[in-house]
């Protein structure tokens, strides 16, 4: 969940800043700018609830780099963290939803990627993180508790690890969106990608049964077949046809989703970065925050071994993080470009940051 009304009162701004018609000279003012429009209160992008995952996907840094614990977030902190999620009013979506249509001139709903952000992302709490949700022991638990308190939840899963019976239980509690991760259509392929666990044709024949399901018990649960887009070969290019059209007739928000992590690919010429979020500079530092399974409080979903850690919500109340000196210093460094040697966010990320598009 994104805090639309600071993507909306930005924009005038973010637009002078991406056609580079701002310098280096202006950063005080931009900065005091942003500090003025980003809510105080801050917004819940993500919770991850568990940092376990038993894939070996080539392009998650968890394959490469994950040192840290692996945990289930404990249940108090999972209460107390849907306690901050602040929610949407229908009528701020939909007014959100105008606004994009008239500003970026396309259906919010749209079968696509940015459809999927507009539409999905900014509305709906992100349950996943690092890890693979369906090996959360108590993810009907969780979904329960979101629905009680009206919190409306998406998360991402490998279809491989997904059992039929507990992704027909997380629709039944609630669950807003399942996204599945596929990103090949046939065995050796998905394999090298997603590793051995991952069966393309099982994967398939269980998202053809909770469509079933979902026609059955009359859900509302959105269901996304999703492909990475990881290479720039015709093979692929027709694949992504191929797989778009199989899901074409189907209940389904079926999209190809651009590369992300390119700067793990850098000597693949293959891995280009081609992600949406390419095409502007990174807002989540003035929009939305992660809480990571243990409690700690990061900038977004990039960073996945507790590197770029702004403080813990077991310790200190989210408002003092997001309002505190670490979250100002990581605004300003984005402002800036004044970032110290080896930061997450300045060499380990594929998004620009907005010192990027000074003069």
């Amino acid at each position: 969940m994104i805090d639309i009304n600071f993507f909306k009162k930005s924009y005038d701004l973010k637009k002078k800043i991406v056609a580079e018609s701002l310098s280096k000279s202006n950063t005080d003012d931009i900065g005091a700018e942003l500090e003025y429009i980003r809510d105080k209160n801050p917004f819940i992008y993500n919770i991850e609830t568990t940092n376990y995952c038993n894939m070996k996907c080539v392009m998650c840094p968890r394959t490469m780099f994950m040192t840290r614990k692996n945990i289930w977030i404990d249940d108090d902190l999972f209460e107390k963290t849907t306690d901050k999620v602040k929610l949407h009013t229908d009528k701020s979506i939909n007014e959100f939803w105008n606004w994009v249509e008239k500003e970026y001139k396309q259906p919010v709903n749209e079968v696509s990627e940015n459809g999927f952000y507009f539409s999905i992302i900014s509305r709906h709490l992100v349950l996943h993180g690092f890890g693979e949700p369906f090996l959360d022991k108590k993810l009907i638990e969780r979904l329960e508790t979101c629905k009680r308190k009206n919190i409306p939840t998406y998360f991402s899963c490998t279809p491989a690890t997904m059992t039929v019976e507990k992704a027909k239980r997380a629709m039944d509690a609630g669950l807003g969106v399942l996204k599945f991760s596929l990103d090949a259509m046939e065995e050796k392929k998905i394999q090298s990608i997603r590793g051995k666990r991952a069966n393309f044709k099982e994967s398939i024949d269980k998202i053809l049964e909770l469509i079933k399901y979902k026609k059955q018990k009359n859900l509302k649960t959105i269901l996304v077949p999703c492909m990475i887009d990881l290479s720039t070969e015709k093979a692929d290019k027709e694949m992504h046809k191929d797989f778009l059209k199989f899901w074409s007739d189907k209940d389904v928000f079926a999209y190809i989703k651009s590369q992300d992590n390119r700067w793990l690919y850098e000597n693949d010429k293959d891995m280009k970065n081609r992600s949406h979020y390419s095409r502007q500079y990174c807002e989540y530092p003035w929009m939305s925050l992660t809480i990571m399974a243990d409690g700690n409080v990061v900038p977004c979903t990039q960073v996945s071994n507790n590197e770029l850690v702004l403080g813990n919500i077991n310790e200190t109340p989210l408002e003092e993080i997001w309002n505190g000196e670490k979250y100002k210093k990581l605004r300003d460094m984005h402002v800036t470009g004044k970032f110290p040697k080896g930061h997450k966010c300045n060499e380990k990320c594929d998004m620009k940051k907005l010192y990027q598009y000074l003069s």
